[in-house]
């Protein structure tokens, strides 16, 4: 029985992943799970991957990090076959890894490109350093033009962030992405979602995301999500906002990005406003990497794409071995 192709509901942040995930197998790229029976008449799935190719998944991605005006967008990761991955014992790659990782990042870009999406593939995706390849895969409105690409030298870092097989984990002098955020939010009284007592300002939740979607004059980004105190949440039972939950989502919001603008971190959102029907906001939360970048750099698009596979595979690897 062939499965009917999911229908995409803006609405529904799950559709989208659906959707893609769909198409993957449809090119042959992707995992499915084919239901059976067993010999004892019990209900079975096997899990079918495509041979000698590796698998592709897509994953939601929060609508903070989309490039502006897509309608859809997810992020994609491809799994190598078997046979080319890292051996982790060893801490060695098997021959012939590298150019099967060139080789199918490329592929699968141009396999996705044909469905009418665009495909970025991140600069910093390397096997000397992750164990997984990653896209932003997005889908823009009929006659809007992609966004493009910014040069080399506009992104502030050049090597990929922790932890990777380089790097396992932030220092103590260097602190991760989330610490960065949550050591600004927690002094200003906002408290993580399931700490006790709650905070009248409601409830945060800072979250470490891939550097594919950082803006490419951060040096720390994370996804920072919020939710409004229980008082002025929508009411499971009736399905009604609170009195006051309109204003409650306004003045916390806007305190939020006030405590964050005033410690030197900028916030990049979705191009519409949350507000009470979202059930919560999120954002990107971000630090430049130099004082000296000016106010046009802020306005840039983030994380476009990759300069080139082959190149990026390859300048990250110059810098791994002579670093």
């Amino acid at each position: 029985m062939t499965p009917t192709e999911p229908v995409y509901d803006p609405a529904d942040v799950q559709s989208g992943r659906a959707l893609v995930n769909y198409h993957l197998v449809q090119l042959g790229i992707g995992e499915s799970w084919v239901p059976g029976v067993s010999e004892h008449g019990q209900r079975t799935a096997r899990h079918v991957v495509p041979e000698e190719v590796g698998v592709c998944r897509a994953y939601v991605l929060t609508e903070a990090a989309w490039p502006e005006g897509a309608e859809l967008c997810v992020t994609v990761s491809w799994s190598p076959d078997a046979a080319l991955r890292r051996d982790y014992q060893k801490g060695k790659l098997p021959a012939g890894a590298l150019e099967h990782w060139q080789e199918r990042i490329a592929a699968t870009a141009r396999a996705l490109e044909s469905l009418g999406y665009v495909v970025e593939p991140s600069r910093w995706s390397s096997p000397h350093y992750h164990p997984d390849a990653e896209f932003l895969v997005y889908r823009m409105p009929e006659g809007v033009p992609p966004r493009e690409m910014p040069a080399d030298t506009e992104w502030a870092l050049s090597e990929p962030v922790p932890p990777h097989y380089q790097e396992t984990s932030w220092g103590w002098s260097d602190p991760a992405p989330q610490d960065v955020v949550d050591r600004v939010l927690r002094p200003a009284g906002w408290r993580s979602f399931a700490e006790e007592p709650q905070s009248p300002l409601g409830r945060t939740g800072v979250m470490p995301i891939t550097q594919m979607v950082w803006p490419p004059e951060a040096d720390r980004c994370a996804w920072v999500t919020w939710w409004p105190s229980e008082k002025f949440e929508r009411s499971s039972e009736t399905g009604l906002l609170p009195a006051g939950a309109e204003d409650h989502w306004s003045e916390c919001l806007d305190r939020l990005h006030k405590a964050l603008s005033e410690a030197g971190l900028l916030v990049r959102s979705r191009t519409r406003p949350w507000g009470p029907q979202d059930g919560a906001a999120e954002f990107l939360v971000y630090r430049l990497a130099s004082p000296r970048v000016t106010e046009a750099a802020l306005q840039q698009t983030p994380a476009p794409r990759s300069a080139g596979v082959r190149g990026s595979i390859a300048r990250l690897d110059d810098r791994r071995r002579t670093g």
